[in-house]
């Protein structure tokens, strides 16, 4: 099969280019030829989000991975994405979340399936020495990661942070990503700024536990790495996060009930950290979901919709 990605940029670190790229990889890695460009002779073009303007194939399958839901952005943002989701032949939804959130909002496609993101399940070797000193000093390291901004609730994880060192004192937090503030409690609390793949890995793999307080987030691969890790996840019961980790994590309760409704995303309300009292034994917590994740299962899935939908 010829399948032509469209809207993907192959230096872009942001989430929805860092899945495709992983996506095209294994696509390829099981004998299928991707191309970018001029899809008019490939079989499929899968565009992610919204297309580029450049030439589509005759039959054409959408990922999209949420939509534009604050009031001021909602109309002048989706315009192209929403015209592409009318004429698409499929649509392959991030999470359950976005589907009910962009149904709501849009008709229901006639031909649609929900996909998490995926990724490489291989454990990381924890070799960076910093990461060992660390290791060998706490006896709980916590993590959190992203592409800060107020959405993600860095303030949020690290107010949980400092509540779960009441049952955990000889614990730290690592802050890992862009656009962290330099928050820093010595000896406690350190912040990374953007790393290496591989440093990133390495600190899941080394970490008791991810914090991922995210309020109506779609389908993260911070999330999706931490998992194929073997780390557990605390996220919010509001958004995709809570579809990815299953019984592998704690999901806290929002305190305002989300109607997926048009909202301010960049300003969340808080979340009541005091709720967790306690972290279960993660060799206790089920691991079920982590074969969802993994990117050749991943790439399986968007084989069967791509063949079903050229047929």
């Amino acid at each position: 099969m010829i399948i032509h990605v469209d809207n993907v940029n192959v230096s872009s670190l942001s989430g929805p280019n860092t899945f495709a790229r992983r996506l095209a990889q294994q696509l390829m890695c099981m004998g299928h030829k991707v191309i970018v460009g001029d899809g008019t002779d490939a079989d499929v073009s899968l565009v992610f989000i919204e297309p580029t303007g450049q030439p589509l194939a005759r039959r054409v399958v959408q990922r999209i991975d949420g939509i534009w839901f604050s009031p001021n952005e909602f109309y002048a943002k989706n315009c192209a994405i929403k015209a592409l989701y009318d004429r698409a032949d499929h649509i392959i939804f991030q999470s359950n979340f976005d589907k009910t959130l962009i149904t709501k909002w849009w008709n229901e496609p006639v031909n649609s399936s929900v996909i998490n993101n995926g990724t490489n399940i291989l454990l990381a070797a924890i070799i960076h020495p910093t990461l060992i000193k660390i290791r060998n000093h706490f006896d709980k390291v916590f993590v959190c990661s992203s592409n800060w901004h107020g959405q993600k609730r860095l303030c949020d994880n690290i107010k949980m942070f400092k509540h779960l060192r009441n049952f955990y004192d000889n614990s730290c937090l690592i802050i890992m990503g862009n656009n962290a503030p330099n928050i820093i409690e010595p000896n406690r609390i350190f912040c990374t700024g953007h790393v290496k793949h591989e440093v990133y890995m390495q600190v899941y793999a080394m970490s008791d536990w991810m914090i991922h307080l995210e309020w109506l987030g779609h389908c993260p691969n911070v999330v999706i790495e931490a998992l194929s890790q073997n780390t557990p996840v605390i996220c919010s019961n509001v958004g995709g996060v809570k579809e990815l980790i299953g019984n592998y994590g704690l999901v806290l309760n929002e305190e305002q009930q989300y109607n997926y409704e048009l909202v301010d995303y960049e300003n969340p309300p808080m979340i009541d950290v005091t709720q967790v009292t306690y972290l279960p034994d993660r060799d206790q917590l089920s691991k079920n979901m982590i074969a969802d994740i993994n990117i050749v299962n991943v790439a399986n899935k968007y084989v069967k919709v791509l063949e079903a939908t050229i047929t």
